[in-house]
């Protein structure tokens, strides 16, 4: 095994190993959710890519913050990003490994979180999906855990590129809505350059043991959340 991913990854390749063997009046109209605020999942990714990696490149497999710097495409991206080619047998084996490992690594939401969704419906929130993950990893995750029912729309990642701020701009036209009327809620320094280009509000949850809270609160001042119910009672002022 590859020191770099030893920690990150162990558990994850003994298991594949077993495996193998067998909108409202007034406030905000929209808001959207990168799906990795909806549970634990910025960890488990990287230990699926992991053994990906080890699998297809041994020794040149990249380390975890390389894998994390290029979370802004979908799987497959990143796959054929560092591997340099397409390999659907390795994006296989990572939607496999996804669906597989999802109980022993994302068995459930955060803590929480379903009460913020069923708040905001009941609002008349209308709430999207906007991921840099494909949607069949996006739609292994909501079925997995139960919640594709509170969402009303869902734009997926790019196999080439991070184009959040180009869809959050695509939502407010086809729907006629200002920046001021909608709210993009993520976890990450991407998600926060994204929004800051589309001119739209981001709420960071920061609640993860990933999270890089420095480097958070330095990019977004006062809107970077460590509880569920902090985000929930900031959000609540706006509607």
């Amino acid at each position: 095994t590859d020191k770099r991913f030893e920690e990150k990854t162990d558990s994850a390749i003994r298991y594949e190993k077993s495996i193998d063997t067998e909108r409202i009046d007034s406030g905000l109209n929209y808001s959207l959710y990168k799906r990795q605020f909806l549970g634990d999942a910025i960890s488990y990714k990287i230990k699926v890519f992991g053994c990906v990696f080890q699998k297809y490149m041994g020794d040149k497999a990249p380390d975890q913050e390389a894998i994390y710097q290029n979370f802004g495409m979908n799987e497959p991206g990143v796959i054929r990003f560092f591997t340099g080619s397409d390999n659907h047998e390795a994006e296989e084996r990572f939607f496999h490994l996804h669906r597989e490992l999802h109980a022993e690594y994302c068995p459930s939401p955060f803590d929480g979180v379903v009460g913020l969704l069923e708040f905001l419906k009941s609002k008349g929130v209308k709430l999207g999906i906007v991921t840099g993950r494909s949607e069949t990893t996006c739609n292994i995750s909501l079925e997995f855990l139960k919640m594709t029912q509170y969402f009303d729309f869902f734009y997926y990642g790019d196999t080439n590129k991070n184009d959040k701020s180009g869809q959050l701009v695509d939502i407010m036209k086809k729907n006629s809505l200002e920046a001021d009327e909608i709210a993009y809620v993520g976890d990450a320094v991407s998600d926060v350059l994204a929004c800051q280009k589309a001119n739209v509000r981001c709420y960071v949850a920061a609640w993860a043991k990933t999270a890089r809270i420095a480097e958070l609160e330095k990019l977004n001042p006062g809107l970077v959340f460590r509880s569920v119910a902090d985000m929930q009672n900031a959000i609540a002022s706006e509607l």
